[in-house]
């Protein structure tokens, strides 16, 4: 009989131990499964949050590029004016900024129009304006021009005469009829104020290329701004 009880407490104490070992393994399990159940989770936030960051930053990257394609396009528009002078016989002259390629009638049109003495015989409408030019709209009474037809007979100069040149918008035609000024000459004339902008005073030729004091006093008292 002792031995039956001394053999029942050994499988007591044997089914005991049987038991803490598996309830030790399946806590140790459950908490593996949950240690890294939680290292997946942590591992899909952290790429979530990286590839918004990412997506986030190309946004910003594309409207940055967007904004610099915006700005660069509005800086070239503002580059393709031009910056006009109107005078004479046009209802409101004045300086006008217009698009690069404009032509003498746009600019007509902005200063409102011409006025009833406008010689419209002189105005080349659908000439191409350049920057800083000048255009003068003469009266249809105005004499313009000087023209001098020389030769060996005296009877034969025909003379149309202008008291002084208009040195902001005389042609070359007109230029020419000054003593001491040639086509090339005149040539530079225009060149300097299309590049320039209109003369101040009639000394400001002097800055003109191949014309000196020497040329400046024969022409001086024929010129005038």
């Amino acid at each position: 009989m002792e031995e039956f009880f001394k053999d029942r407490k050994k499988i007591g104490i044997f089914v005991l131990l049987l038991i803490v070992i598996i309830s030790s393994g399946i806590i140790y399990c459950t908490s593996g499964y949950k240690e890294l159940k939680k290292n997946d989770n942590e591992s899909i936030f952290i790429e979530e949050e990286t590839s918004a960051e990412k997506n986030y930053s190309n946004e910003n990257y594309e409207n940055r590029i967007s904004s610099d394609y915006i700005k660069s396009n509005n800086f070239n528009k503002e580059e393709k004016n031009i910056t006009v002078e109107i005078k004479g016989e046009v209802k409101n002259p004045d300086v006008y900024v217009l698009e690069e390629n404009s032509i003498v009638k746009d600019l007509i049109e902005k200063a409102g129009g011409l006025t009833e003495n406008a010689d419209i015989n002189s105005i080349n409408r659908a000439k191409q304006l350049q920057n800083h030019e000048l255009i003068y709209i003469y009266n249809k009474n105005e004499e313009s021009s000087i023209n001098v037809s020389e030769n060996t007979a005296q009877s034969s100069i025909n003379t149309q005469v202008n008291s002084k040149v208009n040195i902001n918008s005389a042609t070359i035609e007109e230029l020419k009829t000054l003593k001491g000024i040639g086509e090339s000459k005149a040539n530079s004339i225009i060149e300097y104020r299309e590049k320039s902008g209109a003369f101040k005073s009639i000394e400001d030729i002097k800055n003109v290329d191949g014309i000196g004091e020497k040329v400046f006093e024969k022409i001086k008292d024929s010129l005038t701004v």
